[in-house]
């Protein structure tokens, strides 16, 4: 069975010309996401919701305006305010944005290579599409829902990171998930984009395994509570409950019993994989045991979420393999990013 392509989008030019190019590729994809946003919301916390953003950028112009103008520039071509269009990357706001997910890493002979099948709801890879960023400021390749700053991603430095949610204490303070990701993805390696973590507070709990072409790899859980904990590994497997005991402290643990039954049976499948090169990565990827509650996961009636992309991300060759929906369903895309001095 083989699903449709995942558009790839190359967008060029200023952080405000990239912006453009993105919301006037994706104006009706953007639209309905919006819309949608806005139906699932009562009008206390929508008010609520729009107060926050409103800060937020005036807080984001005074760290990373280049962030702000690429936003500028998909509200502009989407006729939204920015405030309104600032919500799409805003999930913390609504309690939104948790779908369970199985990533991994490794450090090889050339770097280090991480990696992530991302889930969500039947459907959610219709919202989702590659984007290739090409700017004097950053080269750059995410994945991202329509008229959002991206999931996952991976620069022309070769630092690339992927997440995992985790169900710990909240905050109404920090940045969004979203906007600290991509403010790591402006670093050239690992220790500047933990640098990034922890210099801003967290309104939820998060897994970030990161790694990056001089070969360090790093899985970092943070917390509003617990901060940040970081851990270096030649290997490692994660899924949506911590590792580490101070995170682990602060762990909804009826929560995740609720949204992610399968995140244990899926870290033991997981750990049954010797990682050694990028081929073995794949095929955990690729991995059916316990389905449908799997690594590469079908939905279930516990656990209604199915795998709406595999990705791949080579650091040393600057590559990023992607699959829309199960890998071992359809085959990887292969991307490469440009080194800024090789522009």
């Amino acid at each position: 069975m083989m699903h449709d392509q995942m558009p790839i989008i190359t967008l060029r030019g200023s952080p405000s010309d990239r912006g453009r190019q993105h919301g006037t590729i994706l104006r009706g994809m953007i639209l309905e996401a919006f819309k949608e946003l806005r139906r699932s919301t009562d009008d206390a916390s929508w008010s609520l919701a729009q107060g926050h953003a409103a800060a937020c950028i005036d807080q984001l112009s005074g760290i990373t305006l280049d962030l702000v103008a690429e936003l500028a520039g998909i509200a502009e071509a989407t006729e939204l305010p920015l405030s309104d269009l600032f919500l799409l990357s805003a999930f913390e706001y609504f309690a939104k944005g948790r779908t369970g997910c199985t990533s991994a890493g490794l450090v090889g002979d050339n770097g280090a290579v991480v990696a992530q099948n991302w889930d969500a709801r039947v459907g959610g890879e219709r919202d989702l599409a590659v984007f290739i960023h090409e700017g004097a400021d950053l080269h750059l390749v995410t994945i991202a829902s329509a008229g959002t700053l991206g999931w996952v991603g991976m620069n022309g430095h070769g630092l690339a990171l992927v997440n995992n949610d985790l169900i710990l204490d909240t905050s109404k303070h920090g940045l969004p998930s979203l906007v600290i990701r991509r403010m790591m993805l402006a670093q050239t390696c690992v220790e500047d984009a933990i640098g990034v973590l922890r210099a801003h507070p967290h309104m939820s709990g998060r897994c970030f395994l990161l790694g990056d072409a001089q070969g360090s790899l790093r899985a970092v859980e943070v917390g509003p509570a617990a901060g940040v904990t970081d851990r270096a590994f030649r290997s490692i497997v994660h899924t949506n409950h911590p590792l580490f005991p101070k995170p682990a402290m602060w762990e909804d643990v009826e929560e995740v019993a609720r949204h992610y039954p399968s995140s244990r049976s899926r870290l033991r499948a997981a750990r049954q994989f010797v990682l050694t090169d990028i081929d073995d990565v794949a095929a955990l990827l690729r991995d059916r045991t316990g389905a449908p509650d799997a690594i590469c996961k079908s939905p279930s009636a516990r656990e209604q979420t199915g795998t709406a992309f595999s990705v791949i991300f080579d650091c040393s060759r600057r590559e990023a393999m992607v699959a829309i929906g199960r890998p071992d369903q359809t085959d990887y895309r292969r991307i490469t990013v440009l080194h800024p001095a090789h522009v």
